[in-house]
């Protein structure tokens, strides 16, 4: 009995090593180390991991930028940025599924996207938009518990001058965008732990929760340094918890 859970955990441990092994390039560069490869398996195991790599990242450009697509100035579109030069470097040292790589590669697209006559002035704020959401969709780590509360591994807080909201299903309907649109406001991206992706219009209280939670303070400090009453700040907390924006602690958390 105790030989079977050793193995079983053995194989386990070395499942684990294989998915990192795919899904690290740094490891990759470093060779199969323990793993049982063969040179000949590890280099299918590369190919392999770089076509997941574009396949993972492709399909949430085209899932996060569809509205810049209908546009599609130039005849360019985000998901083309997986063919360039430029990402063949990036799959060179990425870690698939990281913060920094969704970041590197939000940062492509929009400047792939960024042409010399935009559709309208709003144009860089929706790049904007769909970079945020696609941090959101090709960030799969939801990093380490923390004994204070801090920001979801991937959630960002942006101020925008063009109402996002209204302007993405005008763009969708092919409606003209008129100065009409135009609103000071601020949006929260964040993704859940399921998976689930929101973007919500937040008012100054949680916004300046949201500034102040930076992974240092606990929710007194956080109050003080807003200066907000500890039970408004207890409830924020808790609300933009369950949309995935803020990690709290387990006990705090469970106690909610």
């Amino acid at each position: 009995m105790i030989k079977h859970e050793q193995t079983v955990k053995a194989g386990r441990e070395l499942q684990d090593d294989l998915i990192r092994y795919l899904s690290d390039a740094r490891l990759r560069k470093q060779g199969a180390g323990e793993l049982p490869l063969s040179e000949e398996q590890a280099g299918r195991a590369e190919k392999f991991s770089r076509f997941l790599a574009r396949r993972y990242y492709r399909d949430r450009l085209v899932r996060s930028f569809r509205y810049s697509r209908l546009f599609a100035q130039a005849g360019r579109t985000a998901a083309q940025v997986v063919d360039t030069s430029l990402f063949q470097k990036f799959l060179d040292e990425c870690v698939l599924g990281s913060l920094e790589a969704a970041r590197r590669v939000g940062e492509m697209a929009v400047v792939h996207l960024t042409v010399p006559n935009p559709p309208g002035p709003w144009w860089g704020e929706l790049l904007e938009y769909e970079q945020g959401f696609f941090l959101q969709a090709a960030t799969a780590d939801h990093g380490p518990l923390t004994h204070v509360p801090r920001h979801g591994t991937s959630a960002l807080c942006r101020s925008f001058h063009w109402n996002l909201p209204e302007i993405l299903p005008r763009v969708k309907s092919g409606q003209t965008i008129g100065d009409d649109l135009k609103k000071d406001l601020v949006l929260l991206f964040s993704r859940t732990a399921a998976g689930k992706i929101y973007v919500v219009e937040v008012e100054k209280t949680t916004e300046l929760v949201w500034r102040h939670t930076d992974g240092v303070r606990n929710v007194g400090q956080i109050a003080a340094a807003a200066a907000l009453p500890v039970e408004a700040v207890q409830s924020t907390l808790q609300a933009l918890s369950e949309i995935g924006a803020v990690v709290l602690p387990l006990a705090q958390s469970s106690s909610g």
